[in-house]
């Protein structure tokens, strides 16, 4: 996973201050990153200052405090590489095992519903599960390290700032590592003085978080799906960031318990999301039952919640952390702190967060922070009605609706909320409901594929969302005419569709990691091919990346990098479809028409200067291969001796030898004159594997000796330019037995070997004028060579 670190960095990005008795606070947007260095430090933003111009000097104030020194980045790009051939190794080794359950021939969608998976033999379950055990104990052991060396690279920071916070009769509440973070309670009329440290980077307004409150085995497709071939979470792990889990509940006290905050529930909330994660019950199952360890943290106040994700990130163990928490409606700004301290985590510790989107119901951007994050994944709630169908499912009418306030795509997906029967602290069951359950239905999700051998969370987001049913709402508030839709479809109520999770486990390890930079031309771009069908989508994941800049302004948010993806129709380079928002970091295309089809996913303009290369996960259709597009090969036919000013033909075949068609090919000629014949020459479409032909007359030079003859072939294919050379020679003066160089082998050149006879001169070689069979000697073997080429030169 890419640079895990920058969630410490992306905390640098805020200090929270949230007064005890205040309910909703907005946020500010960070400045562009063009314009920070023109830009006076500012510490404080503009809601924490407008909190402490109405505080009396002696009110104290709960504050967040964002250090100037966040070392996460670093720490964890080094130690995910240090694993990362590992990582691959036993990842290849886990997929090798699931894909025997799989279909190894091209399905139609309509071969794809009737699918049902073979079941595994035991004994590759078992394989299967020793190396996820290998796997987890390797992740998370990198995650602890990560943790820890954040933890003591940030102690004496924290310490300083504390002692500091003492003399000006405050006190230190929580000290967070995962990005340098104190929560303190300080008199309003000291903050000033507290915003003048230079270990301080920015302070802002803490948001209240509250909770955001059977078929779906059926509804979902786990039954025919990751159940039916032995994934059920297996050695993998979550976090429940929430109010707490009730570990002795029967259905949830056969997993392995982490908790920094007891063994109880303070509510209802968090024990029903674990239930939802991972009840053991028949009944009531979970959607990864069969997990091995729960991470239990408090959530409340941004700042609570906060401290509570690095405890859970502190363990190394989730693979996906629940958070069906909001924290404030995202109607004050697009990409506030809290959602930058949640894409931190994410892209530092390399595990998935699921958010709730919110109750807010219908409306402009009723979603809830953090769900504007952009590497999380925010879950819309779905009544599945309590029926095996999908067909009668529909939205909640409670249900938050996106985009952000800045048009971007959240939701990300829906997922079954409403008649949700999960585990109550009382040790039954009842009924859940809200966003808060269909959250964790997608982070289940997330734990599953994991299980099945999609080791990065990154590509799991990707094949989540390229496997939904995508639902329009037609613009109303009313569900009577929301309707399922054929193929990609975003809509700001249930974002890119419905949780598919037969879908998921059929096309589980259809997907590709990659990496691109964004420069140059020639380089900025990738290519996949495969087979599709009518409404078949690809879908394109990477990741908002957030830094620490000490050098101007206390806190940076990288740039989103962009990316785009474009869909080719193989047979003749048209351009089917594209997706290229500027703004989303999620791009999603389908194809109306059966058949190859080439993607490209390319980088469009410049990164953010910290970005060299951008990775990315590309979720296809089955059996698409990753392509290097057409490469060329040429032979030629030519006269290898002519006369000098001699008029001849040069003939060249040219194949492509790529993995890919080829298309508007062109042959230029160079080294000699054209007599006729175009050129360049137009040589059309080459499919993989096929040759064209084409010639021209020339006219010799008049300089005795060796010529070199190039041909430049150029394509213009998926909008790319591919170019290759062909080199060949002619000889002008018949060859080394036209010793006098004539154009003609005849008794002169015998008198002129006869002249030059005997040992050529040390050292040999290089060899002498006259000795024609290269063997240092100037003899009788040069005149039997010379006989035999006897004449004109041809």
């Amino acid at each position: 996973m890419r640079n895990l670190a920058s969630l410490l960095i992306a905390l640098t990005v805020c200090v929270l201050v949230m007064s005890t008795g205040s309910l909703q606070a907005t946020v500010d947007t960070l400045p562009d990153h063009d314009s920070v260095a023109s830009q006076r430090p500012q510490v404080l933003t503009h809601n924490a200052q407008l909190l402490l111009d109405n505080a009396a000097p002696d009110e104290f104030l709960n504050l967040i405090v964002i250090l100037t020194n966040q070392p996460a980045g670093p720490i964890s790009r080094q130690v995910f590489a240090r694993i990362n051939s590992s990582t691959m190794q036993l990842t290849n080794d886990i997929q090798a095992i699931t894909r025997r359950a799989l279909p190894h021939e091209l399905m139609s969608p309509e071969e794809e519903r009737h699918f049902v998976p073979t079941a595994l033999e035991a004994g590759d379950l078992e394989t299967r599960r020793i190396l996820s055990g290998q796997l987890d104990d390797l992740h998370r052991n990198a995650r602890r390290e990560i943790a820890n060396r954040i933890a003591e690279a940030v102690a004496d920071d924290q310490a300083e700032l504390g002692m500091f916070i003492e003399e000006l009769g405050g006190m230190v509440t929580s000290n967070i590592t995962s990005m340098s973070i104190l929560g303190v309670s300080i008199p309003a009329g000291k903050v000033e003085a507290l915003a003048d440290h230079h270990l301080v980077a920015l302070i802002e307004v803490d948001i209240p978080g509250v909770p955001e409150l059977d078929n779906h085995r059926h509804s979902l497709g786990l039954e025919t799906g990751f159940w039916a071939a032995g994934i059920d979470g297996g050695v993998h792990d979550v976090g429940v960031l929430d109010t707490g889990v009730e570990q002795d509940h029967p259905a949830l006290s056969s997993h392995n318990f982490l908790s920094n905050m007891g063994v109880h529930d303070d509510g209802t909330h968090g024990t029903g999301m674990a239930g939802i994660l991972a009840s053991t019950d028949t009944t009531f199952r979970g959607m990864a039952y069969g997990l091995d360890t729960i991470v239990v943290a408090r959530a409340g106040t941004i700042s609570t919640s906060m401290e509570g994700m690095d405890y859970i990130a502190s363990t190394g163990e989730p693979e996906n952390c629940n958070y069906s928490f909001g924290n404030g409606t995202a109607d004050d700004t697009d990409y506030g702190p809290s959602d930058q301290f949640f894409d931190g985590v994410i892209d530092t510790y390399g595990y998935m967060v699921s958010k709730s989107t919110g109750n807010g119901g219908w409306g402009t951007t009723t979603i809830t922070h953090p769900a504007p994050a952009y590497n999380l994944m925010a879950s819309a709630n779905m009544d599945d009605q309590n029926t095996i169908t999908r067909a009668d499912d529909v939205i909640t009418s409670s249900s938050s609706t996106g985009p952000t306030l800045g048009g971007r795509k959240k939701p990300d997906i829906t997922a079954p909320g409403t008649n949700s029967m999960s585990c109550h602290p009382s040790g039954g069951f009842s009924n859940i409901g809200g966003t808060s359950s269909a959250s964790p239905h997608t982070g289940g999700g997330i734990v599953l594929l994991y299980d099945m051998g999609v080791t990065n969370v990154m590509a799991g987001k990707a094949i989540l969302l390229n496997t939904t049913d995508a639902i329009d709402n037609n613009g109303t508030s009313t569900t009577s005419d929301d309707v399922y839709v054929n193929g990609s479809h975003w809509n700001a109520r249930y974002g890119w569709g419905y949780l598919n999770l037969g879908a998921a486990y059929l096309h589980g390890l259809d997907y590709f990691l990659d990496e691109i930079p964004d420069a140059p031309e020639d380089a900025d771009f990738k290519l996949y091919k495969g087979q599709m069908f009518t409404y078949e989508k690809a879908t394109l994941v990477w990741q908002r990346h957030v830094a620490y800049n000490g050098s101007t302004y206390p806190e940076i948010v990288e740039d989103l990098s962009d990316l785009n993806l474009f869909a080719y129709r193989e047979a003749d380079d048209t351009l089917l479809t594209e997706s290229t928002s500027a703004i989303d970091n999620v791009e999603q295309l389908h194809v109306e028409e059966d058949g190859v089809v080439v993607l490209k996913v390319e980088a469009s303009g410049s990164f953010d200067p910290d970005i060299t290369l951008e990775q990315f996960a590309l979720a296809t259709q089955e059996q698409f291969s990753s392509v290097n597009g057409p490469q060329f090969s040429v032979d030629f036919t030519h006269p290898g001796n002519v006369p000098p000013y001699a008029v001849f033909d040069v003939e060249i075949d040219v194949e492509n030898t790529g993995d890919s068609a080829a298309h508007a090919v062109a042959a230029e000629l160079s080294g000699v004159s054209i007599v006729s014949g175009s050129n360049p020459a137009n040589l059309g479409t080459i499919a993989q594997g096929d040759t064209a032909n084409t010639s021209w007359t020339v006219q010799a030079s008049g300089e005795p000796g060796e010529h070199p003859i190039t041909v430049t072939i150029t394509s213009n294919s998926y909008a790319e330019a591919f170019t290759d050379l062909g080199e060949s020679t002619y000889q002008v003066g018949c060859g080394p037995e036209d010793v006098n160089d004539d154009g003609v082998v005849n008794i002169d050149d015998i008198f002129a070997v006869l002249g030059l006879w005997g040992d050529c001169p040390d050292p040999c070689p290089p060899y002498c004028p006259g000795d024609i069979t290269e063997d240092c000697t100037v003899n009788i073997d040069d005149i039997f060579a010379i006989l035999g080429e006897w004449g004109p030169c041809e």
